[in-house]
């Protein structure tokens, strides 16, 4: 079974999980592709793919397993040095690392929480990357902000490694799927797949609420 899924949610949540399901079904073998690029599954003959998006391919057949918010993430240092942004017009004067998968990536869109303002920017970087988990050395180092999705982000949150600013506004929100080309005539071993990897991702710890023990940083107030 040809499964494809994202690098950094891929080796950090997916992998670790199937050798309880092969002690559950043995008989299955899996051609795992770990990649941040756009997977073309029919083209490419891919049985299905565990993705963090928007999806606008009407073709596919997606399973919501849960919503990935977004955080712009700073380390402490950083933030006493440089001050911290009040506003999403701040960032531009202040060092930004992208993570682009296109050219839309490197505009980041706001919106606040209570006021439905708008705002978007597009960042001055001193690097971007096609992999997120790139990014991380300089931010810890605090040289630079950046947005990362939360199974990232929220992992150094107890350990005030990294806080998020500009709390009291959202970047928008992707989901994470299982997709598969058609549900019609889906082979017992993608059913037995999709519900393995939803039934131990709907509720993982990879959700901010559930490293940090409260609600996400993004829905409390900025202090």
């Amino acid at each position: 079974m040809k499964l494809a899924a994202p690098l950094s949610f891929g080796a950090r949540w997916v992998a670790p999980m199937l050798p309880e399901f092969f002690r559950r079904y043995p008989d299955i073998a899996i051609d795992l592709h770990l990649t941040d690029a756009q997977t073309d599954l029919i083209g490419d003959g891919f049985d299905a793919a565990r993705c963090i998006a928007v999806l606008e391919d009407s073709s596919l057949v997606a399973r919501l397993i849960a919503p990935v918010r977004r955080f712009v993430v700073a380390s402490p240092a950083y933030i006493a040095r440089h001050g911290r942004p009040q506003h999403p017009h701040d960032l531009v004067t202040h060092q930004c690392l992208t993570y682009n998968k296109s050219a839309k990536d490197d505009v980041w869109r706001f919106t606040h929480w209570e006021t439905g303002e708008e705002s978007a920017i597009t960042p001055r970087w001193p690097l971007r990357g096609t992999s997120a988990e790139a990014l991380l050395p300089t931010v810890l180092e605090g040289l630079a902000i950046t947005e990362l999705p939360e199974f990232i982000a929220a992992e150094y949150f107890p350990n005030e490694q990294r806080e998020p600013v500009l709390t009291d506004w959202r970047l928008p929100e992707g989901g994470l799927y299982f997709v598969t080309p058609t549900a019609r005539g889906r082979p017992a071993k993608v059913s037995a797949l999709a519900d393995f990897l939803i039934a131990g991702l709907t509720d993982a710890r990879w959700r901010a609420e559930a490293t940090t023990g409260s609600q996400p940083p993004q829905q409390g107030k900025q202090t």
